[in-house]
């Protein structure tokens, strides 16, 4: 107990002289009480400082009640979703491997450094959404004297092996560490022949900068749901909301969107990148800000922005 009361008051005076706020005066109070009011009190001069951060008691394996300010990025409740569908395309097409090569290095580090979930990989979310769209497929309740609707399944069917099966050997690709490596080079070797190049070099660049900017950083090194609302159980997941998937185009798409929003429309909190300052005496004070997920999220937009003006099926894709 007086180790716990040692910490929290020690915490608080470096907190109260970093932001120049009033000691909180609770010399009339004993444990838990005066931490606890204390702590109210803090947070909410914290709030005055900036209305955006929030301040919290940290309770892990290195701190028994150190405190820390909290400040959340907003996401804008957005889905960044990224289609595959236009990668495997390009990929079977003679007069598009440039492109294709270079795309599959963006995968690649997007994939394997920034950790973004691929909809065929079995522990990620959207791969469980896939494989229910599959089972309401083979168990679906239609009128077999109806052709329409019979030949409306086969064809969702179908589309569901395609994006499976092309997804798979995407995947196999975008795991291969050299493409990661090889990232400038891929970059240099690529020749403009058009505005659509332009465009591609010109993304290729943004993300190369970014992973030079920030080595080795990932989306979910500031997701921190044990600091904001742990209590809540139904919470959306950052690798929900961030991900790869096949198409936002093709005849699956609708029902795919229908899905993830019935999941998501009841539930109120969402992992988003957190800024975390620790006040214990040994954490650097770095004023934390959100310059690699902001850089991140733009050319995320930008990404799938630019996939989604070629994302409708080319050709009879060969599996």
């Amino acid at each position: 107990m007086k180790a716990i009361e040692r910490e929290f008051f020690c915490s608080l005076s470096q907190i109260c002289a970093y932001y120049e706020m009033t000691m909180p005066d609770v010399n009339g109070l004993v444990y838990p009480q005066n931490v606890f009011r204390a702590w109210e009190q803090i947070a909410h001069q914290v709030k005055q400082v900036d209305k955006k951060m929030d301040c919290v008691i940290m309770t892990d394996k290195k701190h028994q009640a150190t405190l820390a300010t909290v400040k959340q990025m907003d996401t804008g409740m957005t889905l960044y979703y990224i289609p595959v569908r236009p990668l495997w395309n390009w990929a079977q097409q003679a007069e598009h491997q440039a492109i294709a090569e270079m795309l599959t290095a963006i995968f690649a580090y997007l994939h394997q450094i920034v950790k973004i979930p691929f909809y065929t990989e079995n522990d990620s979310y959207l791969y469980a959404q896939y494989e229910t769209l599959g089972q309401w497929l083979d168990e679906g309740d239609y009128d077999e004297d109806n052709e329409e609707e019979k030949e409306w399944q086969e064809i969702q069917s179908d589309a569901l092996y395609v994006a499976q099966n092309s997804g798979l050997h995407i995947y196999r690709l975008i795991i291969q560490p050299e493409y990661v490596s090889n990232f400038r080079q891929t970059i240099a070797d690529f020749e403009v022949s058009n505005t659509c190049d332009l465009e591609w070099l010109g993304l290729a660049n943004e993300f190369y900068e970014l992973s030079q900017d920030h080595p080795n950083r990932s989306i979910f090194d500031n997701i921190r749901p044990d600091l904001y609302y742990p209590e809540e159980e139904e919470r959306i997941d950052a690798e929900q909301y961030i991900s790869f998937y096949w198409s936002g185009t093709d005849c699956l798409s609708d029902t795919l969107d229908d899905m993830i929003n019935t999941n998501f429309q009841e539930i109120s909190i969402m992992d988003e990148p957190l800024a975390v300052q620790v006040f214990d005496g040994l954490t650097p004070i770095t004023n934390e800000t959100f310059d690699f997920e902001t850089k991140l999220f733009e050319l995320l937009n930008k990404l799938s922005s630019l996939l989604n003006k070629y994302d409708y099926e080319e050709r009879e894709p060969t599996i």
